[in-house]
């Protein structure tokens, strides 16, 4: 298969992630300024969502200019990040309207951390297809970000407004590239 077929289908389904993402908000139940701080949670929640997803799109670009060719593996492994993709409007809306419940809060923090499990594995597929195997490693950022995910699910509940300032903070990290080392 060629990549740039993969890449489009997966530019095509984040693309319908984001509007139903947007179709879910709700507009304030009244007129006033209060009324739309009322959906503060809810807006906070979409805001971290759509720059998850904005991230790991840029991302999953980045990744797919290193593979030479995709196999079936590479092609499941992406099918399943983009299933587990396709569940962020379920927890977002969820996440919004209940922001300080456990159950939420972690169904929606384990849906990022199986996000960020199948991209990592579909970036191992890919390197070990290009054949450099023995080039790839979990560096410092993808562990914190594993780990950040995988506590926010465990524990998040139990602190609400500090997981979403971790998982904020840690995926925000992804915004800017990681450097490569000049080899001498």
């Amino acid at each position: 298969m060629e990549k740039n077929r993969l890449e489009a289908f997966s530019d095509g389904v984040l693309a319908i992630i984001i509007t139903i993402m947007i179709l879910e908000l709700r507009q304030p139940l009244g007129d006033g300024i209060k009324d739309l701080f009322a959906l503060t949670p809810t807006l906070l929640a979409y805001l971290l969502s759509f720059f998850f997803i904005a991230i790991y799109w840029v991302n999953h670009h980045l990744t797919f200019q290193k593979a030479e060719c995709i196999n079936v593996k590479i092609l499941w492994c992406n099918i399943v990040w983009l299933f587990t993709m396709s569940f962020i409007p379920f927890t977002t809306a969820w996440a919004g309207t209940y922001p300080l419940s456990w159950a939420p809060l972690s169904a929606y923090f384990a849906d990022m951390l199986f996000a960020s499990i199948t991209f990592h594995l579909m970036y191992y597929l890919i390197i070990c297809e290009s054949g450099e195997k023995h080039n790839f490693k979990l560096n410092a950022r993808s562990v914190i970000s594993l780990f950040t995910y995988f506590s926010a699910t465990v524990f998040g509940g139990f602190c609400p407004i500090v997981a979403y300032i971790i998982v904020a903070i840690v995926s925000c990290w992804w915004i800017f590239p990681q450097k490569k080392k000049q080899k001498p």
